[in-house]
């Protein structure tokens, strides 16, 4: 703005506006309800639940109250149908108790407490009881329902295909998107464009305005009703941060004419932005609504460049890179990466979903209010092109080396790299010259380089709960070794339980620890045996990321789970090493000491792993048990002895971590790989009493979270993340 010569008084209202939102935000955050006794009362779920499978979870109020973030186990498929035909209109009177939110299991992984405080709540109220409901006869709650009849509509008279793109795109709702569909977004970097967007909103309005018009309304009357149609729409739609950002702007461009009076865009944008943050200020926390405005303010301060271009296409393209370049500080800092294929495909996409997407999906809505034969016919020419242009999305979301990713830049950095894009626009617009470009991109090519700096060898014992997943970063990020995935076990479920998002390990706890560190490509990809708690998080894995080699315990491949897996690690190289077997990377030397055959039998035929460093040595043994450890100390003896590092076998079983092992060994430092109050009673309580006798030093990441031991200079140290 300063190039701008915006008013200093423009920056003092900001500044105290912005000061005053902090004030009252603590103030609000700040209260004296009891969370110590048992909840029984009212509470009403805000309009962003979600039902999904038996759970049913959200922000809700509690009856002269606190925000809470409430969470219920459905009990029946007859209790669901009741609960979605009347949790958006109706007041719920429930039991339960508060919880403290869970810790997060490392710094990459979504927080749930930050996530909780960054939306004004403090508890989680764990719903017992549901016993009775009372119908709300609230304005909001009336549009609420007519939100619901046409999500209803829509899954009644749209083809099962079509449904998640209607729903996104005319009211806002994503809960049919599935995680693939979601994957393939986020690689093309369109993401956007399945949401009720600024430039959706406008269309809206547009919309409205010539049909108001053709009926022959006087313009002051059109004006008025628009001011009270726009924020119905944007309650029907889901009132997400950008469509209150364009409909704020639109309003306050509407009273403008009503009152003659003439405002420059920017203090609209300024004026809108204060008073959203007025109305909910933990909004300023709102991914969407930063990037919404943010990209806003870059396309209204590019406006003097974009006027001197002639062409539409080139300003298409240029509007995608000025929305693309000034936003990338902000997307590497919630999602470690960015889509480089974005700034190409948005602006052949973005005319696709303006001019036809869009414009077809109201016309089919309509068409289906109106005569369902038509809207049958509609759809008959519209699903084969809708399908062709799904299947060109997933080509192209598969093609190699779309997404850059760097890793999480740390605050200082955010500053760095949002400094200098804007010291970028302010010399481009006086003259652009490519070597202009250096000033972006010198910070971005440190932030890519920092990790191929570190000289630090890593070890990670990631906390996914039951289950074991480990990551080694050599010296220079020479290389990255990845020993199993974690998983759940999966069972059969009765149809209304299953989940359309289920709870992936690999997904949401592995693969977000390796893009924070900027990881894209996997060296070497290690299964130890074949167990859901090593292995089943690995499907999501070979999805989002490069996987040079898997290493496969010999026999093993003839399971169900690693059928289930190899089709997905088809671009792999499969080795199936025993004992023997070994490499060596810039002075590491790795070698597998068991198993010693080709016959799978389960836990003592998992793959062990010795690492050796000069005299820093880490032993991973799966889920080796007494039996395997026994053969292992009988065979080497004295050679495992001073490991510095053990993983402990089985998660601490009963069945593992005998006294003669141990004392073989001798660990400077034991981990043990487990979940937060397992059903297992992992660790066994005699083994931890076994580590304490022998006067072991153990870790747990069940308490301490991710473990990460690194070393440098002969020199290791230990971090946890809890």
């Amino acid at each position: 703005m300063l190039w701008k010569r915006e008013p200093v008084l423009s920056f003092i209202v900001i500044l105290l506006f912005s000061a005053g939102t902090y004030v009252i935000q603590d103030w609000r955050a700040q209260d004296a309800f009891d969370y110590s006794t048992a909840y029984s009362g009212d509470l009403k779920f805000r309009g962003n639940y979600t039902v999904d499978g038996d759970r049913l979870r959200g922000f809700a109020q509690l009856n002269d109250g606190p925000v809470v973030y409430a969470t219920y186990r459905i009990k029946s498929a007859q209790e669901k149908e009741k609960l979605e035909q009347m949790l958006y209109k109706s007041t719920l009177q429930v039991k339960g108790l508060f919880e403290a939110p869970s810790p997060s299991p490392h710094r990459y992984a979504f927080n749930m407490e930050s996530y909780m405080g960054k939306n004004g709540a403090s508890k989680i109220l764990a719903i017992e009881s549901i016993y009775s409901a009372t119908e709300d006869r609230t304005i909001f709650s009336k549009l609420s329902s007519q939100r619901e009849k046409i999500k209803r509509h829509i899954r009644d008279t749209f083809p099962e295909n079509l449904v998640a793109e209607a729903e996104a795109l005319l009211i806002g709702e994503q809960e049919k998107m599935t995680p693939d569909e979601q994957r393939i977004y986020q690689t093309l970097g369109i993401t956007h464009l399945f949401a009720i967007s600024g430039l959706h909103v406008e269309i809206v309005a547009g919309l409205i305005y010539v049909g108001l018009i053709r009926m022959r309304l006087r313009k002051e009357s059109v004006v008025l009703l628009m001011l009270v149609a726009l924020p119905v729409y944007a309650v029907i739609a889901g009132g997400a941060p950008s469509v209150w950002r364009s409909i704020g702007m639109v309003e306050v461009v509407l009273v403008c004419r009503l009152l003659r009076i003439k405002l420059p865009i920017a203090q609209i944008l300024l004026l809108s932005f204060t008073c959203y943050l007025f109305w909910n200020p933990y909004s300023f926390y709102n991914i969407g609504f930063q990037l919404s405005y943010g990209a806003t303010f870059a396309i209204i301060f590019s406006f003097s460049f974009l006027s001197r271009q002639t062409s539409v296409v080139r300003i298409g393209f240029l509007i995608t890179c000025i929305s693309q370049l000034t936003l990338y500080p902000l997307l590497l800092f919630h999602f470690y990466e960015l889509s480089l294929s974005a700034f190409v495909v948005n602006s052949l996409f973005v005319p696709l979903y303006t001019l036809v997407i869009l414009p077809v999906n109201f016309f089919l809505f309509g068409a289906t209010l109106v005569f369902q034969p038509l809207a049958d016919m509609a759809f008959s020419c519209y699903e084969p092109l809708r399908s062709f242009i799904g299947s060109g999305m997933e080509w192209m979301a598969g093609l190699p080396y779309q997404l850059w990713t760097p890793g999480k830049p740390s605050l200082g950095m955010v500053l760095l790299l949002m400094a200098s894009v804007f010291i970028f626009y302010s010399l481009a617009e006086r003259g652009f010259h490519w070597r202009q470009l250096l000033i972006v991109l010198v910070p971005a090519i440190g932030l890519s380089v920092a990790p191929y700096m570190d000289p630090e060898l890593k070890v990670s014992f990631l906390d996914v709960g039951q289950g074991d997943s480990v990551l080694i970063e050599l010296p220079y990020r020479s290389a990255v070794y990845l020993i199993d995935s974690g998983g759940l076990l999966r069972f059969d479920q009765e149809a209304f339980r299953k989940r359309v998002r289920p709870y992936e390990i690999g997904r949401q706890i592995v693969a977000p620890y390796l893009k924070g560190k900027g990881i894209s490509k996997i060296d070497k990809f290690i299964l130890s045996h074949a167990d859901a708690d090593h292995a089943e998080g690995a499907e999501e894995l070979f999805r989002l990321f490069r996987i040079d080699e898997l290493h496969l315990s010999p026999g093993s491949d003839d399971t169900a789970l690693m059928q289930d897996l190899l089709p997905y690690a088809a671009e792999a190289h499969i080795r199936f090493p025993g004992r023997g077997s070994s490499w060596q990377k810039r002075g590491i030397n790795f070698a597998y000491i068991a198993p010693n055959d080709a016959n799978y039998e389960g836990n003592n035929d998992s793959l062990v792993l010795l690492m050796e460093a000069g005299e820093f040595r880490v032993l991973f043994t799966g889920d080796l048990e007494a039996a395997g450890e026994e053969e292992l100390v009988k065979r080497y003896g004295a050679a495992l002895s001073d490991i510095a590092v053990l993983k402990v076998g089985h998660h601490g079983s009963k069945s593992s971590s005998s006294e003669t092992f141990l004392t073989a060994v001798s660990p400077g430092l034991s981990i043990f790989s487990t979940g937060r109050d397992n059903r297992y009673g992992h660790p066994n309580e005699e083994v931890v009493e076994r580590f304490r006798e022998l006067e072991l030093v153990t870790l747990n990441t069940a308490d301490s979270g991710t473990i990460e031991v690194a070393l440098k200079n002969g020199k290791a140290s230990v971090r946890t993340m809890r």
